[in-house]
């Protein structure tokens, strides 16, 4: 019997590919384009909100760590549908690919997490971490930059995860919905604002159509945008490709630039370089395509190379896209908004189809490894030009604001060429528009988002290449712009704060004083002041106080609430920035103390309301008193009864590290000394200012403005500092010293750095006049600064470094000679008298009442002695009081002789920034480089900690920003998504109220 054969089962109709790829229709999509961005998000809120909690009441932490909860559900719920997936595409008979529907949780989800973080952002964010520590527009911005990505997932899946039956009648029926979804938004519009039926939820129905459809409109463009390009894949040598390279790369991003001219909207992208990178980028699409088929490889790795660029402009623009059916309601092209999307979706399809067409043996991870490496040239590059200006700025910096004032030549270490570019990037940086992401990247990398202001910018430009760039933007594509323009610079996102003009309707009504011993011979006088506004309006305190030699303040407290709060110590940078933040921003109670100079103190305290008072208090350490003045006799002016104190103080001699300290003394009681000038001349080799005049001619001119000088030092000074005459030689043999041949030691160069050649000429009067005193000799001669530079004009000084080194030469004397005889006296103090002149073992020093002075290398048997000219001999120093050390006022010398020698030479001191402060906050000694704080609340405090420590990792000449104002889209977002949303949740909130018995006031 024959076995009938059976027909072959029939095989089953093979299902037409997703409009996507598989990574982005895969389970683990669900893993990186949801549960990932949304655990990084849940990170930001809870940093956010350890930094803004102590600001919160009870209600307000109730509803923040609700938003935490829907948070981490979000959280969870991504991952959950990963799971779900990954078994779904195990056990499935349709391949989960193709099943659209998982698209639509992960677009309910986000879209209703949204809502809730904008509903809220009012009810977790009090308005006092709003002005400048946490605001609105950051907290909006990280829950959109996130929650859009597993919302353009969920899009992206249901418009792509299921091809068409028929291609034509879903293009109409998608065309439809990408026109309607605005166009049935405006009649919804118009229908809600005009019937009172609506009255009562009117903001809340507007609010909900704008998701409608706008998802409706957005789901209805990517559909036609996916099966325009499933056509062209299908037909790849067809001009189809062509045209929508053409589209969407060269037209469509055009148009947008051309729009954002009359519209800054997210930002100002005017600048050549945005166009440059727009044709660059479609004309290697355009390659790309054409050696497709005869070199798959170039293509593939053009397309990763440029992938970047697309990559970036969605990222900037996808936080945006719910505004942009407002937008095309607003203006028909504002469909423009959407061009970055197109783009990368246009990316995307060309690099999967390129990808998909190398050959077989071509898909090894050596090529995968390779397009990575391509992707990552445009990176590399922007991170490489930071760090190289980085290096380069910070290096300038160093050697300008933080050099190493030693005894050898001064020269810059880096390569002038490589500061030239760097100085001219940061320019055309801070110059130029703000570049989202991007801008904030370059701060990052370069500064740590702190800044360097323009003068210093200037100042280092003026210093390496003798004059200060423009601070215009210069591009092309900014002249003639849209009176609606308002572009907003990287310069305008990174002012500086800026104080604000407030009332000084305050004044001390009440002064008391007390005084305790403490340990040793020491004492504590407590200052406590009762401050009075006598105006209508909140107003602010400050007064100067002259602080005495030898006084040192030890504490400060600000009575809030009728409790007195300690002040705490912080670099003083910072508590300056966040006093005046809080000042102009939130009108709380914070109180400063810090010094202006080293012998003045500067007291702050804002608001003193009106007809209110605020209570003071600060201690000062200093050695016991013999006798003071009775107070009460005073008044209550704190300067004088400060003065008091310190006439009252005897001379003190203590000891530190480097020798000994004396402090105390006051002029009146020693003879005075009128010493003997040198010149010390500094010959200006700068590029456009060097001297060329006759030697001769001005050694003749030097000699009849300062008859009493003999001798002479002579340096070298561009932007390096070289001696040409290191000791001091006798003016007639000048002309042997200053030659022709000897000038070319400095080539001309630069500008002149005039504060650096001036401190270390001092340091150099130290080292070698002030500090090698022998034992029969009487005071060494002073020097006169004499400037011999090709024009002589009146300068504006800038000599902070020079500041520092001038205890040791109080009576500071500079004029300038030019080439053609000009004289100029640049800076001579017309009330300068004779000093006493003080000696202590081989070193002296003329009197500074400004701070301690020191003579290193004293002996044991060495007493102090001032010059008397009439016996023309030294004499000893009466009643001066021997300490010794370890008693918190010898401590207190020594931590303020430590900053003195940290600030005269910062770039070789042994204890740097971080090191002071964290002495000073230790011993609660006040130094110049601190400042003594009290803020209201745990937010403040916190941001003050944040802030030091950012401060103190980066360049002491770097300073902090001002928090920017919000972009003007947000603005628009506040009106699109706000308007509902406001009434709705007012009239729930008062509901809520009333049922609960809250006063409306509570939040």
């Amino acid at each position: 019997m024959e076995t009938a054969t059976l027909p072959p089962p029939a095989s089953e109709p093979k299902l037409p590919a997703p409009l996507l790829p598989a990574v982005l229709l895969g389970p683990a999509a669900f893993l990186w384009l949801w549960a990932l961005p949304i655990g990084v998000l849940l990170l930001l809120n809870l940093q956010a909100f350890w930094l803004i909690e102590g600001n919160l009441n009870v209600l307000q932490r109730e509803d923040a760590l609700l938003f935490g909860a829907a948070n981490l559900a979000n959280l969870l719920i991504g991952v959950a549908f990963y799971l779900g997936a990954r078994f779904r595409s195990g056990n499935a008979q349709v391949p989960f690919e193709t099943q659209p529907w998982w698209g639509i949780p992960a677009l309910l989800v986000q879209v209703g997490y949204l809502w809730w973080a904008v509903a809220w952002a009012e009810r977790i964010l009090p308005a006092s971490v709003t002005a400048w520590i946490y605001p609105t527009e950051r907290h909006l911005f990280n829950q959109f930059a996130f929650a859009m990505l597993p919302l353009f997932l969920g899009i992206l899946r249901l418009a792509g995860a299921r091809p068409p039956k028929h291609a034509g009648t879903a293009l109409g029926i998608n065309l439809a919905a990408a026109v309607g979804g605005p166009v049935l938004l405006y009649l919804f519009g118009m229908v809600v604002t005009t019937f009172p039926l609506f009255r009562e939820a009117k903001g809340l129905v507007l609010a909900t159509c704008v998701v409608v459809f706008g998802v409706v409109m957005f789901l209805g463009l990517m559909r036609v945008l996916l099966l325009a390009l499933r056509h062209v894949q299908q037909h790849w040598r067809s001009p189809g490709q062509r045209v929508a390279i053409l589209l969407f790369a060269v037209v469509f991003p055009i148009c947008g630039l051309l729009l954002n001219r009359a519209i800054p909207f997210p930002v100002d992208f005017q600048a050549w370089e945005i166009y440059a990178l727009v044709v660059i980028n479609a004309g290697i699409l355009w390659l790309a395509s054409s050696q497709h088929a005869e070199r798959p490889r170039l293509s593939f790795y053009l397309l990763c190379g440029t992938f970047p660029f697309s990559l970036y402009f969605f990222i900037v623009f996808l936080p945006y896209t719910p505004l942009s059916i407002l937008a095309i309601i607003a203006m028909g092209a504002g469909f423009l908004v959407l061009t970055p999307t197109f783009l990368f979706i246009l990316q995307l399809h060309a690099l999967h189809c390129s990808r998909r067409e190398l050959p077989a043996g071509s898909r090894g991870w050596r090529v995968m490894l390779m397009g990575v490496l391509c992707s990552l040239l445009l990176p590399a590059f922007f991170t490489v030009r930071g760090l190289g200006d980085k290096a380069a700025l910070n290096a300038a910096l160093d050697y300008v604001y933080s050099p190493a004032i030693t005894a050898e030549n001064l020269k810059y270490p880096a390569n002038l060429t490589n500061l030239r570019r760097a100085l001219s990037s940061h320019r055309s940086y801070k110059n130029g528009i703000y570049y989202p992401l991007l801008s904030d990247f370059y701060s990052w990398l370069v500064f740590d988002n702190l800044v360097l202001p323009d003068d210093k910018l200037d100042r280092l430009e003026s210093t390496f290449f003798g004059a200060a760039g423009s601070r215009l933007n210069r591009d092309v594509m900014q002249k003639g712009r849209s009176p609606f323009g308002n572009q907003r610079s990287v310069r305008d996102r990174a002012r500086m704060p800026r104080s604000q003009p407030a009332a000084r309707t305050v004044s001390v009504s009440q002064l008391e004083t007390k005084t305790a011993p403490t340990i040793g011979s020491d004492a504590v006088t407590t200052f406590t002041l009762t401050l009075k506004n006598s105006g209508e309006t909140p107003a602010e305190f400050t007064q100067k106080l002259p602080l005495p030699s030898g006084v040192f303040v030890s504490g400060f407290r600000l009575h809030i609430n009728g409790a007195p709060v300690p002040g705490r110590i912080f670099e003083k940078k910072t508590a300056l920035w966040v006093y005046t933040m809080i000042r102009d921003s939130e009108r709380r109670d914070p109180g400063l103390l810090y010094y202006n100079t080293r012998d003045e103190l500067e007291l702050r305290v804002f608001p003193v309301n009106a007809g209110a008072s605020v209570v003071v208090e600060i201690d000062f350490l200093h050695p016991s008193l013999d006798r003071v003045e009775t107070f009460s006799a005073l008044g209550d002016d704190p300067a004088a009864r400060l003065a008091a104190i310190g006439r009252a103080l005897r001379p003190q001699i203590t000891r530190d590290r480097e020798g000994l300290a004396v402090s105390g003394l006051k002029a009146a009681e020693l003879p005075v000394t009128k010493r003997e000038p040198y010149l010390h001349l500094v010959i200006d080799r700068s590029a456009d200012n060097a001297y060329t005049g006759d030697l001769s001619a001005v050694m003749a001119q030097l000699r009849e403005k300062f008859p009493r000088a003999r001798l002479a030092r002579v340096t070298l000074a561009n932007h390096d500092v070289v001696d040409l005459a290191r000791q001091l030689v006798p003016l007639d043999e000048l002309a042997k010293t200053i030659t022709a041949e000897s000038l070319r030691n400095l080539p001309t160069s630069g500008g002149l750095a005039l504060d650096l050649c001036l401190a270390r000429a001092i340091r150099q009067h130290r080292d070698l006049d002030l500090d090698h005193v022998a034992s029969g000799d009487g005071p060494p001669p002073v020097p006169v600064f004499v400037i011999l530079s090709r024009k002589a004009s009146a300068r504006t000084l800038e000599l902070s470094l020079t500041e520092t080194w001038r205890d040791l030469l109080p009576d500071l004397e500079i004029a300038e000679i030019g080439s053609d005889g000009t004289f100029h006296a640049q800076l001579r103090d017309p009330n300068a008298r004779a000093l006493p002149v003080l000696r202590l073992g081989g070193s002296v020093r003329s009197l500074s009442t400004r701070q301690a002075l020191r003579f290193p290398g004293v002996g044991e048997n060495d007493t102090l002695a001032s010059w008397s000219p009439p016996n023309s001999a030294w004499q000893p120093v009466s009643n001066v009081v021997q300490r010794t050390a370890g008693t918190p006022w010898s401590n207190a010398v020594a931590l303020h002789l430590q900053d003195q020698d940290h600030v005269r030479t910062p770039g070789t001191y042994r204890l740097d920034r971080k090191a002071l402060v964290t002495a000073s906050r230790d011993s609660g000694i006040l130094l110049p480089v601190t400042s003594y704080i009290v803020v209201e609340n745990s937010a403040q405090w916190r941001m003050l900690e944040l802030s030091e420590r950012q401060k103190l990792d980066q360049n002491a000449a770097l300073d902090f920003r001002e928090t920017p104002a919000p972009p003007a889209v947000w603005l628009a977002a506040g009106v699109a998504l706000w308007v509902g949303i406001r009434r709705w949740r007012g009239r729930r909130t008062w509901c809520l109220q009333r049922g609960m018995g809250v006063s409306p006031m509570v939040r």
